[in-house]
């Protein structure tokens, strides 16, 4: 079904069986994501913990991590810590410092990579990282569909339809060929595609009142720079988590003159940026300031506000 795309993915095709081998050699595997997950994260980690019980129900499967609150609905994480004869798969995760684990890997175990971010630190001792897709979710999904299509349930297809939409904004960006190919599988398998979009997106009155704020807080640059930040007093004051504001950051991509934007939000003693774009490539300016991402959708951190105006100005540079 999918080998026309999964032909174009280099690693995948040169490391699947490795990946194919190393889970049917393991007893326990632990699954893990990066830190202060987002849709794309849980529905990776909750998909791949979902086939491995339906296909290997002896094998030992955990997902690892913090929660996420307003995420809660996508599943139940375990609790525990890796053992030394444990498998280990880190999904959606660039690098180490973002993997969501209290407490080093023991080094006996082997680590497998499988992302869709930009491969800067390749630290598994098998890394599948292919940059042409929507998401880890998507890269998943064909690459157990490659490994047993019959152990592909109803589950595992509605955890990666999550992570498609949460990673494409709902197919607004990041969004290929073989991403709407693997959407018309999820629906084939029977998954109530509108029901799930309700779930991940639906707003409370906090929420409402928070788009509000956005609405009414936001600057524009004569270039069409949209951008707004968010302190953390606003918002307690509207109820909010960091994860319910960044579902927002595309409100402003429906602004006629708007090019590009990004939502700045403070977290403890650094800003947040999250940064998106129409059709200008931005990846670049997030790395030029130690961030990272994909063309369109992309993410940096900074200590300090005024340094927001640099970034404003960098972007400016390239409209």
């Amino acid at each position: 079904m999918f080998t026309h795309f999964t032909q174009q993915l280099n690693e995948f095709n040169k490391y699947k069986n490795e990946v194919f081998t190393s889970i049917e050699e393991s007893d326990s595997i632990v699954i893990l994501r990066h830190v202060r997950p987002d849709p794309d994260a849980l529905g990776s980690q909750f998909a791949l913990k979902a086939f491995l019980n339906e296909k290997f129900p002896e094998k030992t499967v955990r997902a690892l991590g913090e929660g996420e609150s307003t995420l809660e609905f996508m599943g139940q994480l375990d609790e525990g810590e890796i053992n030394e004869h444990d498998l280990v798969i880190i999904l959606d995760t660039a690098n180490v410092e973002r993997i969501d684990y209290n407490g080093a890997i023991p080094e006996s175990c082997k680590v497998l990579k499988i992302d869709h971010h930009p491969n800067r630190e390749p630290y598994g001792d098998v890394n599948i990282v292919e940059i042409g897709v929507s998401s880890t979710s998507e890269l998943l999904f064909m690459l157990l569909h490659d490994f047993d299509m019959s152990s592909i349930t109803k589950e595992v297809a509605e955890k990666t339809y999550l992570g498609i939409i949460g990673d494409t904004g709902r197919f607004l960006y990041n969004s290929y060929p073989s991403t709407y190919q693997v959407a018309a599988a999820v629906v084939d398998l029977g998954v109530d595609t509108s029901e799930v979009l309700t779930r991940l997106y639906k707003k409370n009155l906090n929420d409402f009142r928070f788009t509000g704020y956005l609405i009414n807080n936001f600057s524009l640059t004569d270039k069409g720079v949209a951008y707004i930040y968010v302190s953390e007093s606003v918002r307690e004051e509207y109820g909010v988590t960091e994860t319910d504001a960044a579902l927002q950051v595309n409100l402003f991509r429906d602004l006629e003159d708007v090019k590009v934007w990004f939502m700045a939000l403070e977290s403890g003693d650094e800003i947040r940026v999250r940064l998106r774009s129409k059709n200008t490539v931005i990846n670049d300016v997030a790395e030029y300031f130690g961030g990272g991402g994909h063309q369109l959708a992309s993410g940096v951190r900074f200590r300090r506000r005024e340094d927001l105006q640099k970034l404003i100005h960098k972007i400016e540079e390239k409209l």
